[in-house]
Parts: structure tokens; sequence; C-alpha cells
């Protein structure tokens, strides 16, 4: 009876963790045409004031439910400095320089190989060691992303430039999810998304301010009323919203399993533009899509990993 309602109660986890993981990645799916239109926008600067706006949302909304923000000690504080600075911060300002030099599905294709870059590394994080399922699923997941992505149009093709940029991408988005798994057990969704907005925004201002000094580029301006909206829309939607539900669904999926729906961000893209009107799907892209459908099944299946000892000490909640 007891295995039953356990057996229970982690499969409605599991579904709910699929739930936002899906939810999340198709919000961030929609903020490639928002990033386009911020190409003329202060990026540094700009992307200081999203994150700025996000962990504001996020601690009134903490405020409003009364749920109390967990403080971090010891080095969680290192862990979310380097979410901030890898995840949040970097990959923002490194997907924006490179779909500048080099064509969306480009660097889409690099980014394409995160879930199997994280199935690899992502385990390591608690010393696990990752099933075979998943490993198969993440690679088949990013041949799908990649495929997605490969058949479209290339206007502006390859570029060493944005080829290292993508790469820097890459570690970014597959930072989202490895810095912030050993955080979250103790801190929560919440606060890790919270605190790890602060920080990203005061490094972002901060090195803004300091091209200010340097060359006197801007740090921010007056937004035009588009600019305005995708910052919005960046803020809200792609960094409050999407960072909550996304840790959420790496706490409750664990951090390989989770990280295979990065794959559906391409996807996502493809999806949005084609409602739009802006493009249309070609059937290899039809048939990556379905690829990377497939990969997810396989992944959400079994156990993800094997523990091979305890979870690291800080997992679990300091002594007072």
């Amino acid at each position: 009876m007891v295995s039953r309602m356990l057996m229970s109660t982690d499969s409605k986890s599991t579904g709910v963790g699929v739930a936002l993981a899906a939810g999340a990645v198709t919000l961030v799916g929609g903020s490639v045409a928002a990033s386009s239109i911020l190409g003329g926008y202060p990026v540094l600067g700009g992307q200081g004031v999203r994150y700025a706006a996000a962990a504001l949302l996020l601690a009134t909304y903490a405020r409003l439910r009364r749920s109390r923000l967990r403080r971090p000690v010891g080095p969680e504080w290192g862990w979310l400095l380097g979410l901030a600075a890898v995840g949040l911060a970097g990959c923002s300002v490194l997907l924006i320089e490179a779909t500048r030099v080099a064509d969306p599905a480009a660097v889409g294709v690099v980014v394409g190989a995160a879930p199997l870059l994280i199935a690899v590394i992502g385990p390591a994080v608690n010393g696990r060691s990752p099933a075979a399922h998943v490993l198969i699923a993440a690679g088949v997941v990013a041949l799908g992303a990649a495929l997605a992505q490969l058949s479209g149009s290339s206007a502006k093709g390859w570029s060493a430039g944005g080829l290292l940029l993508s790469i820097g991408a890459l570690i970014g988005v597959a930072g989202t999810s490895l810095l912030a798994a050993p955080v979250l057990p103790r801190l929560g969704a919440l606060s890790v998304s919270t605190y790890s907005c602060a920080l990203a925004a005061g490094l972002l201002l901060l090195a803004a301010a300091a091209t200010h000094l340097v060359d006197g580029s801007p740090m921010v301006r007056p937004p035009a009323r588009s600019e305005l909206a995708a910052l919005a829309y960046l803020a809200v939607a792609v960094t409050a919203v999407v960072f909550g539900a996304w840790f959420a669904a790496v706490h409750r999926l664990g951090v390989e399993r989770a990280g295979l729906f990065n794959g559906l961000i391409p996807v996502a893209s493809l999806a949005a533009i084609t409602l739009v009107g802006a493009g249309a799907a070609t059937r290899a892209q039809l048939v990556g899509a379905l690829t990377v459908l497939v990969g997810l099944l396989l992944g959400l299946t079994g156990n993800p990993s094997r523990t091979r000892r305890p979870p690291r000490a800080l997992n679990r909640r300091p002594r007072r």
C-alpha cells in the first residue's frame, strides 16, 4: 500500500515537472523574435534591466504568497554567482551577439547539443552516473534539434566568431541547469530564481557602467515601443516565469532528464515563426520535431541515473 502511494506521488511529481519544463522551453522558444528586436539596443544595460525587473517581480511574488526566500549560506553563494554569470548574464549576451554575426539556425544547431552536454555532466554534480537510456535520448534530442535548424535557410551562414559565440551560449544553456542543481534542494526554485536574477542584474549593470567609462557607449536609453515590449516579454515571461518553472522542473525531474527539454527550444521557435506567419515549416523540420519528441519520451522512462555515493553535503540542510 505504501509503495503504491509512493509510486503515485512520484508519477504526479514527474507529470508536474514535465509540464513545467515544456512550458518553460515553449516561452524561451518565443524569445527569438523578441531578442531580434533588441539588436540595436545596448546589450549589457538592456539585459541588466531585464534581470533586475525579473528579480523585483519574483521578490514581489514571494511577498504576496508570503513565501520566505531562503537565504543562501556558504558555498551556495558561489553556485548562485556562477549560475548568474554563466547561465543567465553570459548566456543572454552571447546568444544575442551570436545571432548578430551568424544565422539563428546555425546557432540553434550548436545550442541544440545542450541535452547531450547536460546528460553527460549533470549527474556528476551529485556524484551519480547517467543511465544509458538518458544518454541515448539526449543524443536523439540533439539530433532532432539540429535537423530542425539545419533544414532552414542560412542567410548569414557560419563564421568563426559566430561558432565561438554559439559554443559560449551552449555552455550557458547547460550551465543554467548544472549550476542550479546543487542548491535547489535546500533553497527551492523561487529563491534560486530571485537571487540568481538579482546577481545577474548586478553583474550586467556593472559591466555596462565599465564599458560606458571606457568608450562612452550608453548604458541604456529610452526604448522604442517595440523594444519596450520585447524587454517586458523577456523580463516577465522568459525570465521571471521561465526560470521559476525551469528550476522547479529540474528539482522534480533531475538535471539530466529536465535537460532533454532544451531540445524543444528550436522546435518551439520554429512553431512560433509558423504561427505568426513569418515562415513555413519544411518536411525535414517536422521530422526533426518528431525526433525530439521521441528522444524526450525515451529519456523520461525508467530511472535517470544510479547513485554512486551519498549526495554532497551542499544538498543537505546546513546545521544552525
